[in-house]
């Protein structure tokens, strides 16, 4: 008797035991956000709306996709065996206004997570990390191609996420570049809008490569130089990128590309022989990726001398009475 009851003592033991131990169910509710930063100058990320979100249930370490044409097409290959691949398990559909956030409903894991770009050839994977008896996960992936710098390697690494292709993401990144000419003429109280200037923008000049303008007839013909090689006495003359057109008091140019910098060159348009012959030029950081930037530019012909800075600004005056004629070239200070 005291056999039998210590029997079903140890039962009812194993049974509470049992029921204590028990792992909580896998249910999860995944809500995945895809997002990116289109320009550095942009600090908050934006919605990446042109991706794809592909699920395996497999182990993430186990499985890398190794092309941008199996990420699109969701196929991963075997880290051990190179030979041996896999098809995704399930495409997920995008949800909400910008379509870059996605939903899963998750029972079971391991769960590798593949999002792949459609517009620029970028991918990443990830361990989904399912976590049992949390019902509901929110988790928001950010891709940086710009942060890509030359000697990296690949894959770039911010667990559990592993980003691809960065090296070979080129985004033509453009600036919307206004420029506000102002002039101050001798016995004016006030300047004035230069409405009768033009500009021009030269890509990939810099103060580094010695660019330049050396007199109005240079400027108002559409070509700037540059220095052959750095310090070089030796320069080379090439035409401008892209003009300006005037829009309200200001002239506004599209800067595209990724470019780290710009010359800009002003100049006024056919001024009469009695007057001031006059170009101006600045140079511009564009490494930031600005959405838009301003230029001001005052010319103050009240100064004497011939050349001078005005902020960023290498400013030039020919005078009708400097006695150098139609072709005279004045150098302004660097």
């Amino acid at each position: 008797m005291r056999r039998i009851l210590c029997v079903m003592v140890l039962v009812v033991v194993t049974c509470l035991v049992g029921v204590s131990c028990k792992s909580p169910a896998l249910d999860c509710r995944y809500n995945l956000t895809v997002t990116w930063q289109e320009r550095k100058s942009v600090t908050e990320p934006v919605p990446l709306e042109t991706a794809r979100v592909f699920v395996f249930y497999a182990d993430a370490s186990q499985w890398e996709v190794t092309s941008i044409e199996d990420a699109r097409n969701g196929i991963a290959t075997s880290v051990n065996n190179p030979g041996q691949q896999i098809s995704y398990d399930e495409e997920l559909l995008p949800v909400g206004p910008d379509s870059n956030v996605f939903q899963a409903e998750f029972t079971d894991k391991p769960v590798m997570l593949l999002v792949v770009d459609t517009k620029y050839d970028m991918w990443a994977t990830g361990n989904a990390n399912v976590v049992e008896g949390l019902p509901n996960m929110y988790v928001t992936i950010k891709f940086a191609p710009l942060d890509w710098k030359e000697g990296q390697t690949l894959p770039v690494e911010k667990k559990p996420w592993k980003f691809y292709g960065y090296d070979d993401v080129v985004i033509p990144v453009d600036t919307e570049l206004f420029i506000k000419p102002t002039i101050w003429h001798v016995g004016s109280l006030v300047s004035d809008i230069m409405t009768v200037a033009r500009c021009y923008a030269y890509y990939d000049f810099s103060k580094s490569n010695g660019g330049r303008v050396v007199s109005w007839a240079q400027a108002s013909s559409g070509i700037a130089e540059y220095q052959e090689e750095e310090g070089s006495d030796v320069y080379v003359e090439v035409p401008y990128s892209v003009s300006g057109e005037w829009s309200g008091e200001m002239m506004k140019m599209d800067i595209g590309g990724n470019l780290e910098s710009i010359m800009v060159v002003v100049y006024n348009e056919a001024p009469g022989i009695d007057e001031e012959r006059v170009y101006a030029y600045s140079y511009l950081d564009l490494t930031s990726n600005p959405v838009r930037d301003t230029l001001n530019l005052l010319v103050d012909l009240r100064k004497s001398g011939d050349s001078w800075t005005y902020n960023t600004w290498n400013v030039a005056v020919e005078r009708p009475d400097d006695g150098e004629g139609e072709n005279g070239s004045t150098e302004p200070a660097v």
